[in-house]
Parts: structure tokens; sequence; C-alpha cells
């Protein structure tokens, strides 16, 4: 017996969706993608601060984005980055170039930067 209520698998709304791949809103992210694909573990935070007056009225909302980055490195010390900004893509940017900045700036054996 078939459910009259269940789409059928031949129809063409439902044979386009299982063509597509989902991506959960993810646009252009390639400084994340960098990130990891050099063996950083990524985290993306959303915090809203609401500003409101005497009588409880919403006169303002202040959005902050908060990533973080994080690997071993080869010496078995922890590298953490973080930053905070106003859109995904930012924080991503900022964060590759802290990467950057990190792998330039490590002290070698001897003590020295190089």
């Amino acid at each position: 017996m078939t459910n009259p209520t269940r789409p059928r698998r031949t129809d063409p709304i439902l044979q386009r969706r299982r063509g597509r791949s989902r991506r959960h809103g993810v646009s252009d992210h390639t400084d994340r993608i960098a990130l990891e694909a050099d063996g950083w573990r990524t985290t993306l935070d959303y915090r809203e601060n609401h500003f409101r007056d005497i009588e409880g009225a919403l006169e303002g909302v202040e959005t902050h984005w908060r990533g973080e980055a994080e690997r071993t490195a080869p010496d078995g010390r922890v590298q953490v980055l973080a930053v905070i900004g106003p859109t995904p893509g930012r924080v991503w940017r900022r964060l590759r170039l802290e990467a950057e900045v990190a792998l330039d700036f490590r002290p070698c054996p001897s003590g020295a930067m190089r």
C-alpha cells in the first residue's frame, strides 16, 4: 500500500534536489579552507550585544564574530590564534594573516627568531 502524502521518487523537484550538494551558507571562505589545509583546526562563534534604553526598548545591536585557529607545531607546542571581526570573511582573512605571521616568527632551535 502506498502513502498518497509521500512524494513519488519520479517527482522532478526531488530529482533536482538530489543532484545539488548542500553548502549550509558557506560562501567563499577560501581563507578558512587554506588554514585547515595547513593543519589548523578552526572554529567560528557569533555573539550579539543588545543595547536597550531605560524602558527596555531596543536601541541597537552590536555583532561580533570570533574565530580561532589551533594547531600542534612540529616540536609539540600548541599554537592558538584568536581574532574578532564584524563579518566571518574578515575574521578568516585576519586569522590567515595571523597564521602566516606565527609561522614566519616562530623561534628557531637556537632561540633566535628567523
